[in-house]
């Protein structure tokens, strides 16, 4: 008993000489950005069109185009024809629709600045199967495309996944139906379900909200999809800013600087409509001006969000291989990713793809710039190609180790 302590005592010896000779104190780390060009957090808005109207339309997005904000437009395409929720009982369009052909042109206008148009629904108004469908087709006639991000509206009965139905657990959903009515665009047996059309033409939805500015503090794994709900591709959060009041509160001075700071993702929900404009000047309010003009001055990315979570699906196909002298990033995807930028601890390291050091900036980032579909970028921090290799700790604790039993069995 006593020779066996004894020799563990003595591997136990061996093992922490090891683990401390062998240790390199300067390797260093390195993780992708999830933004490109040295960008260094995300900001974006998604404007909900819940009674806005053509002539307030110009005073927000001329300033934000100024600004250099391309943010996402959710619109709608067809008009109220029964009603919303389950009586039906708001008749009111609830503002301007694509049918007003001054509108259709104004959002076209939009688009072509480089703003992302989206649907919030087909229309305001509860739409029925066939009526959902002829609206995603009319959204492709004047925009070219399917609407890429869908968000529900209000009570809308063909709301997809809403309500309690939001809901992963049997408990929860039960008890949020019981204060809210029932939706439908995903359940195959209703009048109402366009859950198909969903799956095959809109990659988005929009989903829960935080009060947080930095969504994807709270939303990390965003875009996600859940097996539970099959009729949605991927869902992604949000950050409240519902109406002026929580729109100022969400752009305070200390959470712009939090957003920073946190290198974070800000998609923040709100209605330009709901006391933005200042009714007696007709002008953007002077806090909502100023706290953007504040943002825009930032190192922030500011692009539409699917322009965001695009890029958050591609960096998941980015892998980093590294010991302690070189990184290799591979790119898995069949696009290329732009702007890569990378995070890393070393003031410069050796670009061997371009023969070069590139240097860190004052965030500690490197700028490598595109990487094409199925690459390969290799980064050291020496620029000399070496084919020693070392084996690594554990390797030489059982070699040593293994040399040491050897002892005893002469």
């Amino acid at each position: 008993m006593l020779f066996r302590n004894i020799i563990n005592l003595i591997f136990l010896y061996f093992a922490l000489f090891l683990i401390v000779s062998c240790s390199d104190s300067s390797k260093f780390n390195v993780e992708i950005s999830r933004y490109p060009d040295g960008k260094d957090f995300a900001f974006t808005i998604t404007d909900d069109p819940d009674y806005g109207q053509l002539e307030e339309k110009p005073i927000i997005y001329d300033m934000l185009y100024e600004l250099g904000f391309r943010t996402t437009v959710p619109i709608w395409v067809l008009d109220n024809k029964h009603g919303s929720g389950e009586k039906g009982l708001v008749t009111n369009t609830r503002g301007v629709t694509t049918t007003n052909k001054r509108y259709l042109k104004y959002i076209q206008e939009l688009q072509e600045k480089g703003f992302e148009i989206a649907l919030h629904t087909a229309g305001p108004g509860n739409d029925l199967r066939e009526e959902t469908i002829e609206g995603y087709e009319l959204f492709k006639r004047q925009f070219g495309y399917y609407p890429k991000i869908n968000i529900n509206h209000a009570n809308n009965l063909e709301d997809i996944y809403w309500g309690g139905d939001r809901f992963s657990n049997r408990v929860f959903r039960f008890i949020y139906k019981l204060v809210e009515p029932d939706f439908h665009g995903h359940r195959e047996d209703s009048k109402y379900f366009w859950g198909d059309i969903s799956k095959e033409k809109t990659k988005y939805v929009r989903g829960w909200c935080t009060d947080n500015i930095n969504t994807l503090s709270v939303n990390k794994s965003m875009p996600y999809h859940l097996k539970d709900k099959p009729h949605v591709n991927y869902w992604f959060g949000c950050s409240d800013g519902y109406n002026y009041n929580k729109f100022i509160r969400l752009v305070s001075d200390k959470n712009i600087n939090k957003l920073a700071k946190e290198r974070g993702a800000s998609i923040v929900y709100t209605h330009f409509a709901y006391g933005f404009i200042d009714k007696s000047t007709n002008v953007l309010k002077d806090d909502a001006r100023k706290q953007l003009t504040k943002i825009s001055k930032l190192d922030g990315w500011f692009v539409p969000v699917s322009t965001i979570l695009d890029r958050f699906m591609l960096l998941r196909n980015v892998k980093i291989i590294k010991d302690n002298e070189t990184v290799l990033i591979i790119n898995y995807n069949n696009e290329t990713v732009n702007g890569l930028t990378i995070l890393a601890n070393q003031e410069k390291l050796y670009f061997f793809n371009k023969n070069k050091w590139i240097s860190s900036n004052e965030d500690e980032e490197m700028i490598l710039g595109d990487l094409p579909p199925y690459s390969i970028l290799k980064l050291g921090k020496s620029d000399i190609i070496s084919n020693d290799y070392s084996p690594g700790i554990l390797e030489r604790i059982i070699m040593v180790w293994s040399w040491f039993i050897g002892r005893f069995n002469k």
